[in-house]
């Protein structure tokens, strides 16, 4: 094995742990954590978004979209609406007491990044950027299309 591999498979590691426990920490006034930001967030930039466009969007299967969307409506983050055009779609919204959340979310990204990034400068974060996103197009590639 190649260790300079193993390397950055622990950091990767080590960053994603890091994150859930940032996010966590700092939704734990909101009745959701790592799992739900990032449906919450996309309905709050879609308003109206169908499970199919965030299944595509979100890189997420279809289970574990029923069920966030599940316990997100439970915690009365979410209503579904059938589009009248085509009963077979339902349409996701945030409900008004999801929209602190879906703000605070807004807040942990901006703060996250400038954490993460405290001490790089701009063309290495770019370049990062570019080199993790063709590293996730190549794992997708053999990841995606099996689900």
């Amino acid at each position: 094995m190649n260790d300079n591999f193993s390397a950055l498979e622990r950091s990767i590691t080590i960053l994603d742990r890091l994150m859930k426990m940032y996010y966590d920490h700092a939704l734990s006034d909101y009745e959701i954590g790592w799992g739900q930001q990032f449906y919450v967030e996309y309905i709050y930039d879609h308003p109206g978004a169908s499970a199919q466009e965030m299944v595509e969007c979100i890189r997420v299967d279809k289970a574990t979209l029923t069920k966030t969307v599940k316990k997100l409506s439970e915690i009365d983050y979410i209503k579904i609406v059938t589009d009248e055009k085509d009963k077979r779609i339902k349409k996701m919204y945030l409900t008004e007491k999801a929209i602190p959340a879906a703000k605070r979310i807004k807040e942990i990204h901006n703060s996250f990044y400038q954490t993460l990034c405290s001490g790089i400068s701009a063309p290495d974060i770019l370049l990062t950027e570019q080199i993790l996103d063709k590293m996730m197009k190549n794992i997708n590639q053999k990841v995606w299309h099996r689900m």
